[in-house]
């Protein structure tokens, strides 16, 4: 086990053990994450819920992401203590990707969630990737046990526990599909209109078909994470004309970015420092991504989807699919960007595939996920 995670441990059971300290769990709330320095997506409209009711619930947040520089190294250590006093003194604490502490020890009489920052099961994780570059070693797990300690997790549709069931090693009969994803609230009713709002009056998005590229990340870790540069936005531009208007949103895990050429100003908007990519998608009429679970939300908006792919091969080796790529995504799967203008230029869309994508991806998507989980897992801890 490396060093530095052996101290993060050792930071966390003593923050744990102070918590224990305060008695039995306190009614809070943690909301966490270790992959980002604010909460967003499903985190944050539980947080918005939770302030929501009357009384308010109590909450406290961590959230933090890891760095190679000394500041980071001390921002996670005091992260740690910070995360395993709460997760001791908190009677519900609720993540949304991977967290080691959480996987440090259980408090009993304290419930921990494990909500995931994505809809679907479309990129291998957690114990599915062990053979993979992209993830934990067998040495590693064997000495710490993973995705441990979760009383329940969210899926969008209960056909996919059983692939989250082997990603985290734990019963299928933990993983609830009926309550929805927070995150697709904003996709309804007055949520909608707002949010598209306020994206509007942030960007200067013009008349046009509006297509959104969001790519995932590369590389082995969210330390190294690092942006695709094989999409040519000037040919793009070239097949495209002043008709369309590009939307680019890199990884939030992506810390360099290379910036836009000038010459394609007003053909391209960078939209990467927007926090939330529901947001986004709701001003887009298309969708262009490669290995991105915002196809799952997307398919929600009933618009058609392209998948810029040229490393495929290499993908597959570094991180792997829970289905088969060019046959299970909800679009056509290109290798070239003049392959990909093309279609964009020809506008014939299929939009039944979208749909079949949809009724497969969620068993419940109305608005109201939020509420549902407040009230049927919170709600019932916090008695």
């Amino acid at each position: 086990m490396p060093i530095r995670v052996a101290v993060r441990i050792a930071l966390v059971r003593i923050g744990f053990l102070l918590g224990r300290l305060l008695g039995r769990p306190r009614r809070r709330v943690l909301l966490a994450t270790s992959h980002g320095t604010a909460i967003s997506g499903n985190l944050a409209f539980i947080r918005d819920e939770l302030a929501a009711r009357r009384p308010p619930v109590p909450t406290t947040v961590i959230a933090y992401r890891p760095e190679s520089s000394v500041r980071g190294l001390l921002g996670a250590a005091l992260a740690s203590v910070r995360s395993g006093f709460h997760l001791a003194s908190a009677r519900v604490s609720i993540v949304d990707d991977y967290f080691l502490p959480m996987y440090v020890a259980k408090r009993p009489g304290a419930r921990y969630v494990q909500v995931w920052h994505a809809s679907g099961a479309f990129k291998r994780f957690g114990y599915s990737v062990l053979d993979k570059s992209f993830g934990q070693t067998e040495g590693f797990v064997r000495r710490f046990a993973i995705h441990t300690n979760y009383d329940v997790c969210l899926v969008s549709a209960s056909r996919f526990a059983p692939h989250y069931a082997e990603a985290f090693r734990q019963p299928v009969e933990r993983f609830e599909g009926s309550i929805g994803i927070p995150r697709t609230d904003v996709l309804f009713g007055e949520r909608r209109a707002a949010a598209e709002g306020r994206v509007r009056a942030r960007y200067p998005i013009p008349d046009r078909r509006t297509v959104l590229y969001a790519p995932t990340f590369r590389g082995d870790t969210v330390v190294d994470a690092r942006q695709p540069d094989e999409l040519d936005l000037q040919v793009l531009r070239d097949v495209l004309g002043e008709d369309h208007v590009i939307l680019l949103r890199q990884h939030p895990f992506v810390r360099r970015s290379s910036p836009i050429d000038p010459a394609l100003a007003g053909f391209v908007l960078d939209v990467s420092d927007h926090p939330d990519i529901d947001e986004l998608r709701l001003v887009s009429d298309v969708l262009v991504t490669d290995y991105s679970s915002a196809i799952y939300e997307f398919s929600l908006l009933d618009r058609p989807m392209a998948f810029f792919a040229p490393d495929h091969a290499a993908y597959e080796g570094e991180r792997g699919f829970y289905f088969d790529f060019r046959s299970g995504v909800p679009g056509p799967v290109f290798e070239t960007s003049v392959a990909l203008a093309a279609w964009l230029r020809a506008g014939e869309f299929d939009r039944d595939r979208v749909a079949r994508f949809r009724a497969e991806a969620f068993d419940v998507a109305d608005g109201h996920a939020t509420e549902r989980l407040v009230d049927r897992i919170v709600v019932p801890a916090l008695r």
